[in-house]
């Protein structure tokens, strides 16, 4: 909700975002889960609605209706528009204590971006589905002979990491993940009349690996009541390259590299203000594009009860639409949690995200 901004905010139970939180909690903390589960599509070119429109001219094609040039022109209206998705899920379980407060966490995030590839093969498949005529196959030509594809590449990130934190009494505060992985690189290809967005995950054309890798987080509190925070992560500290299946623009290789983060923030008992931005970017994989993120997030609070969150984000590439979130967080007796966001951008840009989580 608060679009991403949460290396200064929090505490040890919403420490995904900066291991460094992992060090602050109240003395009658001792336990804490929760769990969440959230999507985001950007479709801001019209990709799918145009997906659909074209398989309903084709099929009145096959039954005699409609115009070849009109549906070829819808094709070429569609080449190199792109549409990015992803799915992501979380459970910690966190351990808080003076000498060694400590999490698990498994995360799981998915990612595919998808872009239509035009063939200029398809006026004269569409003619002859047109007039009913014969393929260079042999046999009448029909929807399934269109050479126009969308071309889909995911990235699927899995992790279970153990996450430890050490509180020092200058304010500086520090904490890492050491997590194992597995990567799991995707490709699909689909004829444009038969591209369906659930076959994009049962694409059997995947390499996966497994290695280990290591988070890292810091912040220090400043000013008399703490109440400014400096804050910085490193996600995959150790750089690896993985090569992923062949695709229609040949092999491509998808590089794991460290993503730098730093950050400001503000808090007191009643507001959260946060702005922080990735120094490094984040790298893409055949159709998915590389991302490098600014973000601001606020949050408003009664109490420790009732909670309301904004936020705004902006990628530096330009690869993915800007969007702006809003969501609510229920806390009853600080001990039972759930929050819930809602994300709006460009075109057909959204996603939502729920959490629920409790602590003792």
């Amino acid at each position: 909700a608060r679009g991403g901004a949460g290396l200064t905010m929090g505490e040890y139970n919403q420490s995904l975002k900066n291991p460094a939180l992992i060090n602050h909690f109240d003395n009658d903390d001792d336990f804490s889960f929760a769990i969440n589960s959230g999507f985001f599509a950007s479709d801001e070119d019209g990709l799918l609605q145009g997906l659909d429109d074209i398989q309903k001219a084709v099929d009145a094609l096959e039954q005699g209706q409609g115009n070849s040039n009109t549906i070829n022109q819808q094709l070429k209206n569609l080449d190199n528009k792109m549409l990015q998705a992803d799915l992501s899920t979380s459970a910690m379980i966190a351990i808080p204590n003076k000498k060694l407060p400590l999490a698990l966490i498994i995360k799981g995030n998915v990612t595919f971006g998808s872009e239509f590839d035009y063939s200029a093969a398809d006026t004269l498949i569409l003619k002859a589905i047109e007039n009913n005529a014969l393929c260079p196959s042999g046999k009448i030509c029909s929807s399934d002979d269109l050479k126009s594809s969308v071309n889909a590449s995911g990235i699927g990130v899995y992790d279970v990491g153990l996450m430890v934190g050490q509180q020092f009494a200058n304010g500086l505060e520090l904490g890492g993940t050491l997590k194992y992985q597995t990567i799991d690189l995707l490709a699909y290809t689909a004829n444009a009349s038969n591209f369906e967005t659930g076959d994009v995950g049962d694409s059997k054309i995947v390499n996966s690996y497994s290695d280990l890798n290591i988070d890292l987080g810091g912040l220090i509190r400043l000013g008399a009541e703490k109440q400014f925070v400096i804050a910085a992560t490193v996600e995959n500290l150790i750089p690896q390259t993985y090569s992923g299946p062949a695709t229609v623009n040949g092999s491509a290789e998808y590089r794991s590299s460290p993503v730098v983060t730093a950050g400001v923030g503000y808090s007191n008992r009643y507001l959260k203000v946060e702005a922080n931005t990735d120094l490094t970017p984040r790298h893409g994989f055949d159709q998915l594009l590389e991302t490098q993120f600014a973000r601001i997030g606020v949050e408003l609070s009664a109490g420790r009860h009732f909670h309301l969150r904004a936020g705004y984000r902006t990628d530096i590439k330009n690869n993915v639409s800007d969007t702006f979130s809003a969501g609510i967080g229920i806390t009853p007796w600080d001990r039972l949690n759930i929050d819930l966001a809602s994300v709006v951008g460009d075109g057909d840009t959204g996603g939502a995200v729920l959490q629920i989580g409790f602590k003792i």
